[in-house]
Order: structure tokens, then sequence, then C-alpha cells
């Protein structure tokens, strides 16, 4: 088993450990609470900086939160003075270790944020600088592929929003949220061998999504680019046709994710209208749907449907590494600590 299968397959376990010690998420929402910030930056790189999208989406929708993403350029090339409202920082980094985050934290802390570091390794520089420290509970990972450790941070923005959130179904995000670990599990057997067959031959993908897909969108394209060598780019199902559609020509493969949620209808459309072109297209949605190649768990809550399928993609894209000849957890060129300043 490789150690990104063994990971992968540890991730609803770690949901678990989170759920019954939220304690350090609730410190945070109440200094939120107290602080009434104005907006929220976050602070990441690679796979860290997909689950920092994902929380930005959350804040925004559940919470009405402004959120954005700080160019790290800006404190470690440019050093560029800001004047910042009443401000949160979200700095996310599996490490801690990166420079440019420790030089952006410190930096933003300097015009005015409130830093809290989103790590999954005590001791970390990043957390020496901020103001508060959110450990996440996926142990050491060892695969050069992180994947608990990017669930863990879409789980600690849930729990996040969750304490925060007074939306209508607020009660149905934390009913599902509390369920979730077992809706993983479920995920870990998904059948999505097609995926695997389909994308064993082929050097270039288009991932299309939108709302808090995404960000998984984004993830998954990383993994197969780091792990599989496939150049693989993901898209809005909205922006993709302001541009990257005309690359789609007849057998050109596209993977849709289109799991429930208000932009399924949309994605499910582009979906049709690029098989009618004469594209490749497999379709994630939920398990049942007529129109699913490969099919995802139902969480409960649209807003937590993409850690369903990022968990069933990570077992696809696992295997699909080995099937190339491939090692998942160790790429050519890569390391486990991206060390850039």
């Amino acid at each position: 088993m490789s150690l990104m299968q063994e990971e992968t397959r540890a991730i609803p376990g770690v949901l678990e450990h989170m759920l019954s010690d939220p304690r350090q998420v609730r410190e945070l929402a109440e200094h939120w609470r107290q602080t009434a910030p104005a907006l929220v930056m976050t602070l990441a790189r690679g796979s860290s900086a997909h689950a920092a999208d994902y929380v930005s989406h959350l804040l925004m929708r559940r919470l009405g939160l402004p959120s954005m993403a700080m160019p790290l350029s800006q404190s470690g090339v440019y050093a560029s003075p800001l004047t910042l409202p009443p401000t949160a920082l979200l700095a996310f980094s599996q490490s801690g270790r990166s420079p440019d985050l420790v030089t952006a934290a410190r930096y933003l802390s300097r015009c005015g944020g409130s830093a809290a570091a989103v790590v999954n390794t005590a001791g970390s520089p990043l957390a020496a600088v901020a103001d508060r420290e959110l450990l996440l509970a996926a142990g050491e990972e060892r695969s050069v592929a992180a994947t608990k450790s990017y669930v863990a941070m879409l789980m600690a923005g849930l729990q996040l929003v969750s304490e925060l959130d007074h939306t209508a179904d607020a009660g149905e995000l934390r009913q599902s949220l509390n369920a979730l670990p077992e809706r993983m599990r479920e995920a870990l057997t998904q059948e999505w061998q097609l995926g695997v067959e389909t994308l064993s031959g082929v050097e270039r993908l288009l991932i299309v999504a939108r709302g808090p897909s995404l960000a998984i969108a984004q993830e998954m394209a990383l993994k197969l680019k780091e792990t599989c060598g496939i150049q693989a780019e993901a898209f809005s199902s909205a922006e993709v046709r302001h541009g990257p559609m005309e690359l789609i020509v007849p057998d050109y493969p596209v993977l849709v994710l289109a799991p429930e949620g208000a932009e399924q209808a949309g994605s499910l459309s582009f979906a049709e209208e690029m098989r009618a072109r004469g594209a490749r297209v497999l379709v994630v949605a939920p398990e049942g749907h007529p129109a699913a190649d490969l099919p995802c768990v139902d969480t409960g809550h649209a807003c937590l449907q993409p850690l369903s399928v990022i968990q069933s993609a990570y077992v696809m894209i696992e295997a699909l590494a080995r099937q190339l000849g491939r090692s998942p957890d160790t790429p050519i060129y890569l390391s486990k600590v991206t060390q850039t300043l």
C-alpha cells in the first residue's frame, strides 16, 4: 500500500478526531465575534491555497464576510504598505515552514491584521509569528502528495464557519458535519475505475466545476500533475467559456464535477454541450443520478459535497499513478516542504 493510499484512507478518522476536540476552533470563532473583522485575507500555496479558496467561499456564502487571497509577492517582493480595515488573517500550511508564508504573516500583522496559523505541524515558524494557532489533527504526512492535511484544512474551515453561522439551515449544516466521517468512509468505496481507465492514456485534461467544488477541481488538477504527470487544469464552468473552451476538440478529455447544489444544473449543461462537440466527458455526480459516470456520496449538505468528491478522487488518482508506473508518494522533482521566498 502506498503512503498516499494509507493517508487517504486515514481521512475519516482525522475528521472524527477534529469533531471530538473543537476547542481551538471555538476559541478562534469567539475571537472573531469580539473583534468583528470586516475582511479575511488568506495566505497559502499549493494544496493549502486550494483549501483556502474553499474556506473563502464558505466565509462569503455563509457569513457574508468578504475574503480574499493575499498575493504573497506583495510582502515578499514589494513590501508595499497596505491600509487594512479590521482584518483577520488565515495562514494555511501543512508544515508551517515556507519562508514566504512566514514573511507574509509577519508583514500583514504589522499592517494591523490578526493572524491565525492553520497548520499540521506543532511548533512551526508560521505559528510562532501568528496570534493564534489552529493545529490540525492529521498527524504526520509522509507522502509528498498532501491528502489528509488538505481535507483537514477544509474541515477546519467548515468547523469555524459552522460556529459562526446563523443562516436558516445552520442546524442542517452542523448535523451533516457531525455525520461527515461516515460519509467519507463510504466515499472511499465508490467505483471510479472508469476514471482510471479513461485517464490512463491522456496527457492533458480540463476539470470543470463551480462554487465550492472549484477548489476541489483545483486540488484534483494539482494531484494529477504531481502524481501522474498529466497536464490537468481546473476552470469554473462559467470562466471556461471565456477562452479555455476553445481547447476542447473531439476526443479531448473533460472531467466535470457536478455534485448536489445550486451549480449542478449549469455544470451538467456544460457537460452535455461538450459531449455534443465530441469531447471525452466524465461527470462526477451523486450516486444514482442518471448523468453520473463517477458517483459521489451524498453528504447531506451542498457545502460538504466537495469533501466526498475529493475523498473518492484521491483513491482514483493514486490508482492511476500506479497504473502509469509512477510512485504517487515520491514525484521526481518535488519534495514535501517547498521553500519559496
